[in-house]
Formats: C-alpha cells, structure tokens, sequence
C-alpha cells in the first residue's frame, strides 16, 4: 500500500527518479473528515508498518522469538545482517520521504522507544539463551527505529553496523555454548562454565561489553558504546532544538533502556557461566532415577536397557563434562569480537563524525532544517553520562543478584507474582493475540461454517432441494390411498366439473 501510494503521487518508484521530486509535493493533501491529512504522511505511514513487520516493533514483534527455533547460525544471520535489520535499513534509504513526513517520523520514534523498552523488560525474565538474546535484538531494533524517528539517520545505521558484530559474536557464542552443553538452551541448568569453556566465555564477554554500550565519554568504550550513545545524545539533541516532539520520550526511554540492556546481558553471563554448576546436581539426579527406573526393570524381568540408558546418559540428561568447541566454530567467535572492540571507534568519524559527509555522498538526505546530528556533539555533559550511570547501576544489580547474592534471584523468581509473571509471559502478547485473532478467527469461521454454509447455503441448496421433494411427496403419496371408491370419487368429481365448464362454455 506504501509502494502504490508513493507511485499514486509520482508516476514512479525509481529512486533516481523520485527523490527529486518529493520536495514539490510536500503540501500535497487529502480531504477526509474535515481534515486535511499528507499524502507524504500517509506513504510513510504504511511504508513503516512493512517495516514493523520486517524488524519485529511493538504489536508485530511475536514471529521473532519463534524464529529461535532454527540452528544457531542461521538465527546469527537472521538478527545481525539480514532479515530483522531491513526495515531500518529501508527508512533510513528513505529518509527523503521521511524528512518531509513529520507526523510519520513521530509514530517511527514512537513505535522505537516503545519496542525498546518493551524488548528489554521482557528480556529480564527470559531462562533461554536464544530468547534473551533474540528479545535484545528486538529492543537494539527499536534503538535504530527511533533514532532515524528523531532524523538521526547516520546514528541509526551506525548502530545497525555495529550491532552486527557482537549480536552475531553473542549468538554464536550461545551456540558454542549449546553445544558444549549437549543441547541445553536453559540457563537454569548451566553455571560454573567459564573455565570448562574459556574462549567461550572471553568472547562472550566481549559481546555483552559492547552490547551494554559499557564506555567512558571523551575516551572510549567497544562497538555498541560509540553507537547507542550517539543514539541518545540525538534523541536529546533533537528534543532540545525542537526537530522532533517524541525526542525526550525518546531519551528517556533510551537511557531506562540501555540499564535493562545492561542487567539482562550479564544476567546470561553470570548464570551461563558463574555460579555453582547446576548441570552436575541434574545430571546427577537424573543419572539416580534412570538407576533406580532400570533396578524396577530388572525386577520385571523386561528387556535390558543397557544401550539405550547409555544413549540416554548422553543425549537426554544433561552432559557429565561440558567441553569447548572446536576451533572451526571458535575461530568465526575471535573475529568477530574483534569487530565487537573495534568496529565504533574505527568507523565513528564516518558514520556520525567529521567524514559522514564524504562517507555517506549523499546517500542519505536531511532537511535543511535538520541539524540533529551535528548538535547530538554539543549535548551537555550530563547527557553523554546518563548511558554510563544507567548501564553500571544495571550491571551492578545483575552483579549482586546473580553473584553476590547468589540464588536470590531464583527464589524471588519461584515465588513468582504479578511482575515476574507479566514479564515472563512477554506481556501476554501471545494470549491477547490468541484470544483476539486465533479464537476471533475461530469464531468468524464457525460463524459461516454453521449459518452461512449450513443453514443457507445446504439448506437452501442440495439439503433444502431434497427435503422440499421429500415433503412434496409425502403429501402426493397421501393421494394414492388404494381405495376405489376414493378414486370413483375423485373421478365424479373430475366429470362434474368438466361438465359444469361444458354447459357454461355452451351457454356463452
């Protein structure tokens, strides 16, 4: 609807072709309700609900976590260089539609902010490594949407840039983990790892520095620090000149962000990889409960189960040594941290500094009056510390919950209540969803399954056919009594009324 709309007002959607002409048609309009609304809005509009869609916002986000089902590399691919990146990717190329569509670029922030604080919260209760993850990519996709809301277009490429490198490096790094795991996904069962998976664990730790944006202003930090700051320091700057009225929603929920980014990211590394090793106590039980089920066994006289108690000992109940990966998975792990370290302040002055303009040529537009990411340099200093403060109180509370005060956070996570369970249940998003769309659908469907096919359509076609031919022959079958002198009356009654119509025939 986007793409015809844009072709309805231009006769084209060739970008060469149309970008030119989008500053003649600003003011162009439609009347509807007693009100006005653009037409360059509207296009706008739908062209970011496709978005939405294509990167997992708020509302169409519930397909992204399920995608987790997939190998581990191929969910790398997915969130860190292909599929969920391509709806920033498309608003960002078309920033000269957006620049002159204020109220879409609004809803584009808002939807960003939205999805980032939502994304994060739900990301603290998550037990799956995959999940965790998959829910910060959702939340670091809602950075990069409402940072191009509020016309910073550089910064959120930027950041889709650098998110490539530790989101790929924490996804495979959780599937090094997995599989030195034997298949285990649930941090619940993990612990203690760190020595028994060393580069493993370095590297993951690489990934969730740069992820958390953890750095100093004015020195340095990994990836995600020069990203996601520039980030909020243009949400602030385009708050404080006016560009944009979602720009403080925007930082604020920014900087609550970038804290839960903080706390859920070492939340996996401190329950992946500290800790008291959880896997030895489960195996251990299971180990006795398969003993005693095969004592009861013997005892019955059934089958042995030598074999497949120990097929089982290895596939279903929780490794008895957790190893390493080999080096073909690990080498892939050590170059991307390298990206992870080193890819903000290497490529800092291109995306978002001095050289953006010979870097970008032009590639993406601004307004003339949009200076956003120029002034994002001049914030004052307490902006460009807010991250930092944020992401250390963040760290911190992951630090004594999960390491100092270890096992606190299970028991307050078992004894459950309103917030956990809101937050676990991501929600409730798939039950609304269920509810309203699965079981509303449901209901439509029996709705014309049971009136419209078959009440109308059987009963008033073949079943309404048949049972009329039915009744009528039930009724002409009460004429054939098979008695003659029914007939013999029937047959008096015929000749008298053919005579009646003779005499009065004759007569006129």
């Amino acid at each position: 609807l986007g793409i015809f709309t844009v072709f309805w007002m231009f006769g084209t959607i060739q970008f060469a072709e149309l970008f030119p002409m989008i500053a003649s048609k600003a003011g162009t309009g439609w009347e509807f309700l007693g009100h006005t609304w653009s037409a360059i809005d509207l296009a706008a509009f739908l062209l970011f609900v496709g978005a939405m869609g294509k990167s997992a916002q708020f509302f169409l986000h519930t397909w992204l976590p399920d995608a987790m089902e997939g190998p581990t590399p191929v969910s790398a691919l997915i969130h860190a260089a292909t599929m969920v990146t391509a709806g920033v990717y498309m608003v960002c190329l078309l920033s000269p539609i957006f620049e002159y569509a204020p109220v879409a670029s609004g809803i584009v922030a808002l939807v960003g902010a939205v999805t980032a604080l939502f994304a994060a919260t739900v990301g603290l209760a998550q037990n799956d490594i995959k999940r965790v993850i998959a829910y910060s990519t959702c939340s670091q996709l809602g950075y990069m949407f409402f940072a191009a809301g509020v016309g910073a277009y550089q910064a959120a490429m930027f950041h889709l840039f650098t998110h490539a490198f530790f989101k790929a490096l924490l996804f495979l790094g959780a599937g090094s983990v997995i599989h030195g795991m034997h298949h285990e996904q649930d941090m619940r069962k993990m612990g203690g790892l760190w020595k028994l998976l060393p580069v493993t664990y370095a590297v993951m730790t690489i990934g969730t520095i740069a992820i958390t944006g953890l750095g100093i202003p004015g020195v340095g930090g990994f990836a995600g620090f020069y990203s996601k700051d520039s980030i909020i320091e243009s949400a602030f700057a385009s708050f404080a000149n006016g560009h944009s009225a979602m720009g403080l929603f925007a930082f604020m929920v920014g900087i609550l962000a970038a804290g839960l980014t903080a706390y859920y990211s070492w939340r996996l590394v401190f329950m992946t990889f500290h800790n008291k090793p959880v896997w030895k106590d489960a195996h251990h039980d299971d180990h006795a409960h398969d003993d005693h089920a095969s004592h009861a066994q013997l005892e019955t006289h059934s089958e042995p189960i030598a074999d497949d108690h120990a097929h089982d000992d290895h596939g279903h109940h929780g490794p008895l040594h957790p190893h390493e990966s080999p080096w073909v998975m690990l080498v892939p792990l050590l170059l991307l941290s390298v990206g992870a370290v080193a890819a903000g302040f290497a490529f800092a002055p291109h995306f978002i500094g001095h050289g953006e303009h010979e870097f970008w040529r032009g590639a993406i537009f601004t307004g003339p009056e949009n200076h956003v990411l120029h002034e994002s340099h001049e914030v004052p200093t307490w902006v460009k510390w807010s991250p930092l403060v944020l992401t250390l109180i963040g760290t911190f509370a992951a630090f004594w919950l999960y390491v100092l005060k270890e096992g606190m956070a299970r028991r307050m996570a078992d004894r459950g209540g309103v917030v956990h369970g809101f937050l676990y249940n991501k929600w409730y998003f798939d039950e609304l969803y269920d509810a309203v769309f699965v079981k509303g659908a449901k209901a439509i469907g029996d709705l014309f399954w049971k009136v419209g096919d078959v009440k109308i359509i059987d009963g008033l076609g073949p079943n309404g056919a048949a049972w009329a031919s039915l009744k009528s022959a039930a009724r002409l079958a009460k004429v054939q009594s098979g008695y003659v002198y029914h007939y013999a009356f029937v047959m008096l009654l015929g000749v008298a009324g053919f005579l009646a119509f003779a005499i009065y025939a004759w007569g006129a």
